[in-house]
Formats: structure tokens, sequence, C-alpha cells
């Protein structure tokens, strides 16, 4: 007579949910930084980049009313001086509407999800996003479902064409549909407290911020990471 054992925990999947926007695709310094620097503020895409994340900070903080609109707090974190926030604030958004500027892929986020992929994980790439994500992430041979110049990875998901926002839990639950893991078995990054942290906690999932200059305001109930890589120690085991 054979026996069937229930699987252990060590025999289940395990899913990595990864945001787009703020960790696998960055803001183009390239593009933006002269921006800034015309207005008196940072000159170096190093400078750039720190500023956005502070402003996106304070624009999703953790709890309580955003300081402002992402738009208009990113000169002011850029060192621009206050009589040029506006204009400064004005042309920035006038480039940004001329296509999604958020689309310059970081090499080492592209790294960690290979290496989360190369460790057997489940990746699912869960994106608020306008219908268009999955053909940034293969534009910016980030990634894809299945081969290409990217990595491969199990899933991609645009909030768009699945019909729920973050952080509707339905969003994360379809994630952990399409790539066949349970919630309890599978953990969350983003880099945005409200969506990313709240809707992964909605779905039971475990739920990792990544904000790479420690700009978060309340870290009590979630825990932090600098860089994607650190992500791979959270996954349960």
């Amino acid at each position: 007579m054979t026996h069937h054992h229930p699987p252990t925990p060590a025999d289940q999947p395990k899913g990595l949910l990864v945001d787009v926007g703020g960790v696998l695709l960055l803001p183009n310094a390239a593009i933006l930084t002269p921006v800034i620097a015309r207005h008196g503020g940072v000159d170096t895409p190093e400078g750039f980049v720190r500023a956005h994340f502070a402003a996106h900070n304070a624009a999703f903080p953790t709890r309580g009313a955003p300081q402002g609109d992402y738009y208009d707090l990113l000169p002011r974190y850029a060192g621009v001086p206050e009589q040029r926030w506006r204009a400064c604030a004005e042309e920035y958004l006038a480039i940004s509407r001329t296509r999604n500027m958020w689309h310059a892929p970081d090499p080492a986020s592209k790294q960690a999800l290979a290496a989360a992929t190369g460790a057997g994980l489940h990746v699912a790439v869960v994106s608020q996003a306008d219908g268009r994500i999955a053909q940034m992430l293969l534009d910016a041979r980030m990634c894809q479902e299945g081969d290409g110049p990217g990595v491969p990875v199990d899933a991609v998901l645009d909030s768009a064409i699945v019909g729920f926002d973050k952080p509707d839990p339905r969003l994360f639950r379809a994630a952990l549909d399409r790539v066949g893991v349970d919630a309890a078995h599978a953990v969350h990054v983003g880099d945005t407290v409200p969506a990313d942290v709240r809707g992964a906690q909605a779905a039971g999932i475990r739920a990792v911020h990544y904000d790479p200059y420690d700009d978060c305001d309340d870290p009590g109930d979630h825990e932090h990471v600098h860089r994607l890589q650190e992500v791979l120690a959270f996954v349960p085991r």
C-alpha cells in the first residue's frame, strides 16, 4: 500500500513578486538630470536618483498625508532654488508626458532577478501600469515571459490588463495564481508603501519595501531592502 504524504514546506513552490517602477526600471537619469540642472539643481545621475527616491517617498508616505505631488516635490529635493521650483516641475512634467520616462533598466536589479529565477523561484512581475509594461520591460532588455533578451520570468502582470489596481489584493492574488504559489510561500517587493506594501499585506503576502536610501518614515510593520538582491533572504524557505 502506498502512503501519500502532504508536501512539506520545503517542497512547496516559492514565489517572488516584483514591482517595476523604481525597482526594475528607473526614471531615465540621462535625460532628466539635465532638466534639473538647468534650474540650478543636482547635476549628476547619482544626485538625481537620490532626489527621485526622496520625492517619491514624500509623495507616497508610509502614513499621513502626502507632502504633495511627486512632480512638484522633486525640484525641492533635488536642490533647485525655491523661485525655480514651479518652472522646473513644469519642464520635468512636460518631458515626462512625451513618453514614460521610467524606462531605464537597473543593472543590479536585473542581476538579482536572474539570481531569483536561477534559485528556482517562481517570479511574477506586478506593475501598476497602462497596458504597455511588458513591452517596456522587453525594450529595456530587463525581462519577459519565456525566452528573450532579458531574464525569463514566469509572469508579467499589468494592472490595466488584469483589471485591478494596486493596492487591490486581487492583483496580487492574480499573480500568485499565474505562478502557482501560495501566499504563505511568497514575498512581494516594491518601492511604494501605500500601493505595494499594503496591497501585498492585504493579500496575505510578506511585504518588503524597496528603500535604497532609508527614506521610509515608519518602518515598523514591514521589512526593507536597499537592493533587490537582499529580497532573496526574505523568501520563505
